[in-house]
């Protein structure tokens, strides 16, 4: 059982993806946060195998929030979720250290992203601009 911390500020796809994570039976969603000063805040406490942060968080962005993740919890790998396919914003989060980057209207490869990146690997989905 792989536990998850989202960070993702649409109430619906967050409540969305933590039903999916469930459901795939080895996935629980150990917190939900809506912001990055949100998030910050769990870090200290969080018991997480990876971190699901969406790129377009109000305030301080999800790439920059990586960023901040990564300095305070190097250990933790983060996934980044979005619905936009520029392969700009996917080349600016492996920069700030993210482990991969998926196009959230896919659930499907949101799982396997979330796999990969458990095993070591980095993600990028397929459907990138170039």
């Amino acid at each position: 059982m792989y536990t998850i911390f989202l960070v993702e500020d649409h109430k619906l796809m967050a409540e969305a993806l933590v039903r999916a994570l469930q459901r795939k039976g080895d996935f629980k969603v150990a917190e939900v946060a809506e912001t990055a000063e949100e998030a910050l805040e769990h870090l200290p406490n969080l018991q997480a195998d990876l971190a699901l942060v969406d790129v377009g968080l109000p305030h301080t962005g999800g790439i920059e929030l990586v960023s901040r993740i990564r300095a305070q919890r190097p250990n933790l790998p983060c996934l980044m979720i979005s619905g936009r396919s520029s392969s700009q914003y996917a080349k600016r989060s492996l920069e700030a250290g993210a482990r991969g980057y998926v196009l959230k209207d896919d659930i499907q490869e949101v799982m396997y992203g979330i796999r990969r990146v458990l095993e070591g690997d980095i993600y990028l989905s397929k459907q990138l601009d170039e």
